[in-house]
């Protein structure tokens, strides 16, 4: 999945832009809330759902996780450069068992911000629930063997 270069540019410019400011505040830790990581998938890991959660993720994740979660998008440099970490592997057998499905829908919604830097913008206002959900779906899919 192949993400535009003017999308690619668009999310270079809003990373770098305090509208793109996220709910976690300046100084606090990327802790999910327990009633937030408690909750389940609603929606069925069907073809159907991973292919729109595949699609979601393209136009919005992958630009700095990479079309198949490894943190290689085409802005991982950048966001490197700017906040000294690259992008997480989303594909890390021990991220995927580390992390709820509650968990990882709450910090696509929340995004994270170290003082004025956004590390990952908020999705919560861009991307429906639904949408949400259906991306953790494919986040899970791209899930690589435990060794």
């Amino acid at each position: 999945m192949l993400v535009p270069r003017a999308r690619v540019a668009v999310m270079a410019l809003a990373l770098g832009v305090a509208g793109w400011a996220s709910s976690a505040r300046a100084g606090e830790a990327w802790v999910c809330p327990d009633a937030e990581r408690a909750k389940p998938n609603p929606l069925a890991a069907s073809a159907e759902n991973l292919k729109h959660g595949g699609e979601v993720f393209g136009s919005n994740c992958a630009v700095c996780h990479g079309p198949q979660g490894k943190g290689d998008g085409p802005l991982a440099g950048l966001h490197a450069t700017r906040t000294s970490e690259r992008p997480r592997d989303l594909s890390e057998a021990a991220l995927q068992k580390r992390l709820t499905d509650g968990e990882i829908f709450w910090k696509i919604g929340a995004g994270l911000k170290r003082g004025d830097q956004v590390i990952m913008p908020s999705f919560e206002k861009a991307m429906s629930g639904e949408d949400r959900w259906k991306v953790v779906l494919f986040v899970r899919s791209l899930a690589a063997p435990a060794r």
